[in-house]
């Protein structure tokens, strides 16, 4: 569950804030251009969902923003079936 929701709602929040102009990926890149058109599609770090943390999800969010609150609050901690 860490890797497949905190993980990696971070991972697309850093790319957010780090890639200013994702039309300047390369899609025709042989090696990674597929990996550029994902990017294209997925880079927005806004939520599409409220996010309420409740139960052991606010222990994490607490243990977490001990150690980088600006991190935490933009980490997704749950799951949608």
């Amino acid at each position: 569950m860490f890797v497949g929701t905190i993980l990696h709602s971070l991972d697309h929040t850093l790319m957010d804030w780090n890639l200013k102009d994702p039309l300047r990926l390369d899609v025709d890149d042989p090696r990674f251009g597929k990996m550029a058109q994902s990017r294209l599609c997925f880079g927005c770090s806004r939520p599409l969902l409220p996010q309420k943390v409740q139960g052991k999800c606010h222990k994490v969010y607490r243990k977490a923003a001990k150690i980088n609150k600006k991190l935490a609050d933009n980490m997704a901690t749950f799951i949608i079936k």
